[in-house]
């Protein structure tokens, strides 16, 4: 990849990490991602619902992005000295939760008053609108991206009897859309998933070192960028929130976020 290919990339990971955030479920032993999003005045975090485990909504912590630049380094590579403290997370007031049991999939509404601090930030649902009118040839070989927390990315900072407190760290992952994919895979999984709401694409990673359920629930994102503004800047669009994962075809499955909005505004 050329340099200014790397920092395109660089750029718009920054802003899906503002939007990112981990999510911690029972009493920390479990882990996921999730997408700040905004649609009509409503607050979520979107999510699948595996992610959430046994946990209620008021057991859930999250860890929102800093107002810091990312670090380039692997969590599970650095010392407890770089480290420094560590969290357990902070809890958010969710005020109810929508979930989606045939797809896999979470709607954790927050309390429309709520103020997010310094770095992350809401996405608009809105800008991914215009999706729903794109055909397959017009997704053909977009590239899509994902900004995760796999556990395989983590070190263990202490421990407390058995408990093991980990320091996570994020991982991204690249891959494409592909119409011949989403054309042929639907007779070779299982029914109660459509090409109608869903979308899947292949996962291109090494599977022994970031596990692919390891980024459930993350937004996928296609790389943009501000048409005619002074000034370049990144302005990644969701498309998707990742569900399924299915090992023997080797892909991953997303739910279509005009799907989700299309029942949000049904």
């Amino acid at each position: 990849m050329d340099p200014l290919n790397q920092q395109h990339r660089k750029a718009n990971i920054e802003r899906i990490a503002s939007h990112t955030v981990g999510i911690a479920s029972d009493r920390n032993t479990g882990v996921g991602t999730g997408t700040l999003a905004l649609l009509d005045g409503q607050k979520f975090i979107l999510t699948a619902k595996h992610v959430l485990g046994k946990s209620t909504p008021d057991e859930l912590r999250f860890w929102l992005r800093p107002p810091t630049a990312m670090r380039d380094k692997a969590a599970k590579d650095t010392t407890n000295e770089e480290v420094g403290g560590f969290t357990i997370g902070e809890k958010l007031p969710i005020v109810d939760a929508q979930l989606d049991e045939v797809r896999d999939v979470a709607a954790l509404r927050l309390d429309p008053n709520y103020t997010l601090p310094d770095g992350p930030e809401f996405y608009d649902m809105r800008r991914s609108v215009p999706l729903m009118k794109w055909d397959e040839k017009e997704l053909d070989e977009l590239s899509l991206l994902m900004l995760g927390f796999p556990i395989a990315n983590s070190r263990e900072v202490t421990t407390e009897g058995k408990r093991k407190f980990m320091f996570m760290g994020c991982a991204e992952h690249l891959s494409n859309y592909s119409a011949d994919l989403n054309t042929k895979i639907w007779a070779r999984i299982e029914s109660r998933f459509s090409r109608d709401k869903d979308f899947a694409f292949t996962y291109n990673g090494d599977t022994e070192e970031y596990k692919p359920h390891g980024f459930s629930g993350c937004g996928v994102w296609v790389l943009g960028e501000t048409p005619n503004a002074p000034v370049w800047t990144p302005d990644p669009i969701m498309i998707g929130i990742v569900h399924n994962w299915f090992s023997k075809l080797g892909i991953l499955l997303a739910l279509k976020l005009p799907a989700f909005i299309e029942a949000e505004r049904a």
